[in-house]
């Protein structure tokens, strides 16, 4: 999978870039992959890890550039100018914008494009999604490298969400831009994308909505979510196929 990506940076006509990889000592040929495209990673790190969010906080240290975009093997950028329309769109943001965000086109293991996700920020009081606010998804999210300094790192004890309290606290405080372009292609079945992980994320949500003070909205929607994914955790369990 991690091909597909490489191949996406290859492609880009803009070159200023840094690609980190951090591998969790995976045992198929993900490294032997990543040596293929020597010339365009700046780190490559393999070795154990705790989730994907240890693996995101091992990169921290090494982004020396601007902004940052979290992509997992497999994803791709849109298109071979999309680094080069971000090159234009970013330096024009107000300083105080922290998160850029675009949206996203959900492909399969076989490339075909599923359709786009656009998932527009829309405030508190706007359109609410397993459990939080809707965010835009994480591939399509460029953050302000600033975002990770002062020793800033992901709650590893969060498996799903931990970026969520993230960007929940920056779009909040009005720190988010949307933009109107396609930032990357989503390979589907991420582990927050599959359906035996639904009652792990709601948990997961609940505590990051206290953790951004938000638990207090929409408590009845938010329980009663919590009681369906519940429930359909039961039925996969004891009726394996039928959620």
């Amino acid at each position: 999978m991690l091909a597909r990506t490489g191949l996406s940076l290859r492609q880009q006509v803009y070159r200023n870039f840094e690609w980190i990889i951090v591998d969790g000592a995976s045992r198929d040929n993900t490294v032997e992959v990543a040596h293929g495209f020597d010339g365009l990673i700046s780190v490559l790190i393999s070795e154990p890890d705790n989730g994907i969010y240890d693996a995101w906080n091992k990169a921290l240290p090494h982004i020396t550039g601007d902004w940052v975009l979290f992509l997992g093997a497999g994803d791709e950028l849109h298109e071979s100018d999309t680094l080069q329309q971000l090159a234009s769109l970013l330096p024009m943001l107000p300083d105080s914008i922290t998160l850029a965000y675009g949206k996203v086109m959900d492909v399969d293991a076989s490339g075909n494009l599923l359709g786009v996700r656009d998932e527009t920020w829309e405030g508190l009081d706007g359109r609410w999604v397993i459990g939080r606010p809707a965010l835009p998804c994480h591939q399509g999210v460029l953050h302000r490298a600033i975002l990770f300094q002062d020793d800033f790192r992901f709650d590893t004890r969060f498996r799903i969400a931990a970026d969520s309290e993230l960007l929940l606290r920056e779009l909040i405080e009005g720190h988010g831009r949307g933009m109107a372009l396609i930032v990357s292609r989503f390979l589907r079945g991420g582990i927050s994308d599959t359906k035996n992980n639904r009652l792990q994320v709601i948990r997961e949500v609940l505590r990051v909505n206290a953790r951004v003070g938000i638990l207090h909205r929409r408590p009845f929607y938010l329980f009663f979510k919590l009681g369906v994914y519940a429930l359909k955790d039961v039925v996969r369990r004891l009726l394996p196929g039928q959620t």
